[in-house]
Order: structure tokens, then C-alpha cells, then sequence
């Protein structure tokens, strides 16, 4: 491979990749890999936040109200999330099977229609008419929730590790 490096002619750049191209585009993967790996799941959240840019939707801050960490660490943690239309608390529990049990209470009350966003991947359920709603068995990872009111409007939370 040395010899076809150094008796190459000048390469023109619409040329196609040649097999001297991936050797050198393979090498130049491996040294950016050791010296500045892609940190672990951003690929996931940034795919994420790809999608919920892309829904109309009004952001809501966040506040942790109890036990930050990993859910291994504690047995529970309660995040709240409030934006000028909607409150909504969510308690996040491990199950006996190693998901995330989210129990959640929108406010004001109503029924509403909450999907839980992640990579790839949507589920739906309902709020009761007090407000209150349940995902039972999460697989951890990068997650988002939007609720959706009957009339259209749809408020988004932050991007939070479950």
C-alpha cells in the first residue's frame, strides 16, 4: 500500500472513491475513534432531538424534584416539567424486570394524549380526566414526552436519560 500511496498522480475529486480512498478514510476513522470517541448514547439523543425538532410543539423546562442519578442508584426520582399551558410531574421507578416505570400528572387536569418519544420508536397512551397517565416497562435510554390536548395545542419536555 505504501508504493501506491507515494506513485499516485494528483486525484481528482470527482474521481470515485478507489481503494486507496477507504484506506485512507478507514485510518483516518480508527485515529479520530482513539483520540475523541463519540461519548456513549448521543447518537440516540441527537437523533432524538432531530425528531422532536421537527414537531410543532412548546418547549417545557425541567426540574428535578427528587433523588437525581441513575435509577440503579436510587428508587425513584420525580421530574417536573412546566411550560406556560401545562404542568406535568413524572416519577420515574425501576420494575422487578430492569425497565422504567413512569407514572405521570398533568395539570390542568384533563384528559390528553401523551406519547413517549425514543429513538425509532413512539408510544401512546391517554390521561385519566384528573390527569394522571402510565407507561408500565420502559427499556432505559434517551426519552421525551409530548402531551397533546384535545384542541390541537401540544406542549414537549426536554430530552431526559430513563
Amino acid at each position: 500500500m505504501k508504493h501506491a500511496l507515494n506513485t499516485r498522480s494528483m486525484h481528482n475529486p470527482n474521481d470515485p472513491l478507489d481503494t486507496v480512498d477507504v484506506y485512507l478514510l478507514n485510518r483516518i476513522a480508527e485515529v479520530a475513534e482513539l483520540v475523541d470517541p463519540v461519548p456513549p448514547g448521543l447518537v440516540e439523543r441527537s437523533l432524538l432531538a432531530v425528531t422532536l425538532a421537527g414537531i410543532e410543539a412548546e418547549a417545557m423546562d425541567s426540574v428535578f424534584l427528587r433523588a437525581s442519578g441513575a435509577l440503579d442508584d436510587v428508587d425513584a426520582r420525580t421530574i417536573a416539567f412546566t411550560s406556560q399551558a401545562l404542568t406535568v410531574w413524572i416519577s420515574l421507578s425501576a420494575t422487578r424486570q430492569g425497565q422504567v416505570r413512569i407514572d405521570g400528572h398533568a395539570a390542568p387536569a384533563g384528559v390528553l394524549r401523551v406519547e413517549l418519544h425514543r429513538p425509532a420508536l413512539v408510544s401512546q397512551t391517554a390521561s385519566d380526566g384528573e390527569g394522571r397517565f402510565v407507561f408500565d416497562a420502559v427499556d432505559h435510554g434517551a426519552a421525551s414526552l409530548i402531551v397533546r390536548a384535545t384542541d390541537g395545542r401540544a406542549v414537549s419536555t426536554p430530552v431526559i436519560e430513563l
